[in-house]
This record gives structure tokens, sequence and C-alpha cells, in this order.
């Protein structure tokens, strides 16, 4: 693959294995083979997983909600992350997609996917991907399939 991409192993990953019931076994040497057959690289897969294990980590914390929570983004992150990324974080909050700890883990990830270039694009994979690994999350789950989807569909236009 000449433009290959964590995020391509992963959305490969998302669209081929991934089931909401289901958990997605990081150890399955068939899955590792599989990838590399479609001709994703050795790190790309290994960088793929490990960003997946975080992920796994960060939404199995228990945290409880908080009504109080807002978010001031700090100035590394404002450097990282511009601002259609923030402004469309803050929003989907504000509607009700993300509570503060799925907000918090979806900053969180996309800076661990830095060098893939945070964009607008990148960034509803990664909330997909958080929302559909984070528990009782199915509405927003759903809200967030939609915004998704219909910009690949908006995009193909």
């Amino acid at each position: 693959m000449n433009d290959e991409t964590i995020l391509s192993v992963l959305m490969y990953l998302f669209h081929n294995h991934m089931e909401r019931d289901h958990q997605l076994n990081l150890n399955n040497m068939t899955l590792v083979d599989e990838l590399k057959s479609a001709g994703f690289h050795a790190y790309s897969i290994g960088k793929a997983f490990r960003w997946l294990h975080h992920l796994v980590e960060l939404t199995a914390q228990d945290v409880p909600p908080s009504a109080q929570s807002f978010r001031i983004f700090s100035e590394q992150e404002c450097w990282l992350i511009n601002t259609e990324c923030r402004n469309f974080i803050l929003t989907l909050e504000q509607q009700g997609i993300l509570t503060p700890h799925a907000r918090e883990v979806v900053i969180h990830q996309a800076l661990e996917l830095i060098n893939e270039g945070v964009d607008l694009n990148l960034l509803k994979w990664v909330t997909l991907m958080v929302l559909f690994n984070m528990p009782n999350c199915e509405n927003a789950l759903s809200h967030m399939e939609f915004l998704v989807l219909s910009n690949a569909l908006d995009n193909i236009h």
C-alpha cells in the first residue's frame, strides 16, 4: 500500500472485524496474517494494535459523569488540534454525543495519531471507534455512525 496509515489499518479492522457485542482479539495471529495479506506492514499493524489496546484501557475506566465539566484546551493541544476539530469535539459534547469522559478519550486517542495528521475526518473516525468501545453509548454511536457515513457519502458526490 503506497498511502498506508495506521488509520487505514484501524478502518479495515472496524469494517471487517469489530462487532458491537464481541471484543476484538488483539492477540490473534490469524488477524495479523490477514492484515499482512491485505497489504499492511507489520509496523503499521503493531501501531494500530497498540492504539486499540490503549483505547480499550481508557474506555474500561469507570468515570462518573459530571454536569459541571467543561474543557479548556492546552496551548499544545491547540497547536496540535486545529480549531475546526476542537469545535467539533465541543459540539459533540454539547449535543450529548460525547460525555466528558468520552471527550477526553477522543482527544487522547486523536493525539496518539498525531503523525497521521489530525483533521476532521480522522477525528470522526476516532470518535466513532471510541464510542464503539464505550459501554452504554449505543445512541451516541448511532449518531456518530450517521455523521461519519453521511460525510463519506458526501465525499463520493
